[in-house]
Formats: structure tokens, sequence, C-alpha cells
């Protein structure tokens, strides 16, 4: 069964800022029949560390350490057609799939030193929405985790190329779950249904729901 999680973030002080995000993501999964334990591996992939510090019929919470990713950042605008279905001939031009192969080149050689890395999981995007003159522009900063073996001398991306490697801050987040393969419309809906979920929360009124990751 495909399934897909959501994560609201939020930012507050408890000594030390901690980030706490919103992300959504699509995996394979199956019914959990035990008490959930965190992911170190998918489908022979290393998975982004995190360890689970709530869990909720609708959400869990996790903590996520600062670790770096490789980036690309694309933006979409508001009256832009934009075709979410996969291995269509207009889904390859969309700007989400050139930025997986910008990532996925990056990995397999075409940086400063030629390393290659493996594949890991998942692919996290941040999004952000910002109001401009032209409009509505909704900003995805799509990211592959970098593997453990290569976090202490990540590679330098070429000069030519889109790809940043940046730290991404320790952050708790809030994961919602759904199944079935995600459009825009989707994670929106999602991220709003989390946010009825979480209204009961003491720290709800320092949630930013401005800016969330897709997973």
């Amino acid at each position: 069964m495909h399934r897909a999680t959501s994560i609201v973030t939020l930012s507050h002080w408890t000594g030390t800022l901690q980030s706490r995000m919103v992300f959504s993501w699509m995996f394979g999964a199956s019914e959990a029949t035990t008490e959930p334990t965190p992911e170190t591996q998918r489908g022979g992939y290393e998975c982004a560390p995190y360890t689970i510090l709530e869990n909720h019929p609708q959400y869990q919470v996790r903590n996520y350490p600062s670790r770096k990713w490789a980036t690309v950042l694309h933006e979409k605008h508001q009256h832009q057609a934009n075709n979410d279905m996969p291995m269509s001939k207009e889904w390859k031009q969309q700007p989400q799939n050139k930025s997986f192969m910008k990532l996925f080149g990056y990995i397999t050689g075409a940086n400063e030193t030629g390393s290659k890395m493996s594949m890991t999981v998942p692919v996290s995007t941040k999004v952000t929405t910002e109001e401009e003159d032209g409009g509505t522009v909704m900003k995805e900063e799509m990211g592959f985790y970098v593997p453990t073996e290569h976090q202490e001398t990540t590679p330098s991306p070429k000069a030519d190329q889109e790809v940043k490697v940046v730290t991404r801050p320790e952050m708790v987040a809030y994961v919602r779950e759904f199944g079935g393969f995600a459009k825009d419309k989707d994670w929106e809906e999602q991220k709003e249904q989390l946010k009825q979920d979480l209204e009961g929360r003491d720290d709800f009124s320092q949630i930013d729901f401005d800016m969330y990751y897709r997973q």
C-alpha cells in the first residue's frame, strides 16, 4: 500500500531554538500491527534519521536531528498549469521532475570530486508560499538526504550546477500519513486536516503553517 506523510512544523524557544516543520511524503508501507519504530531503511535505501516522541491516532511527533541535504530550488506560479501524474509526457517537463534529475545527477558523480553516493529516502521538499506582483509563487526546495558516510565530507556541487548542500536544523515534526498518489491539492487538503488535528495542543499558537515539507 502506498502512503504519504504530512508533517506540520513550528518554531519556539525551549532554551535552544527548535524548528518544528510540516512535511508530507509518499512511500510504500504495510499497515502497522505493532508499536511504531523509526525507519532506518526502506526498500534497501538508508532513511534520514529520526526518533519518535509521541504517537496519536491522527498524527505522530518526531525529532529529526540536524543533517546535510543536497537541494535544488524551483518555483511554481499560480497561473502555471501543473500535471502531477507521473510518467506522462507533460509530467517529465514539470519543475519537480527536473529538480529530481539534477539531484540524481549530483549523487551519481556530477560533483567536484566525481564521488558517487547511494540513493536515500525520503525525497523531502520544503514548501513555502509568497505573494509577488504577478500573483502567488510556491517555492519548493527538493532535497536528498546525504548518506551518513558522506555527512562529514560532503562532495561539493559543480559551480555550474543548481544543486546546493544545506544543513537543515534539528526539528520536531508533526507527521500525518495518508494513502494514494498525492497531487498539489491533496497536500493542501491534508495539511489543513492536520492543522485541525493539532488544534487542541498547548503549542498550537506557535505553529507556522506557511511552511511545510512534502516527503
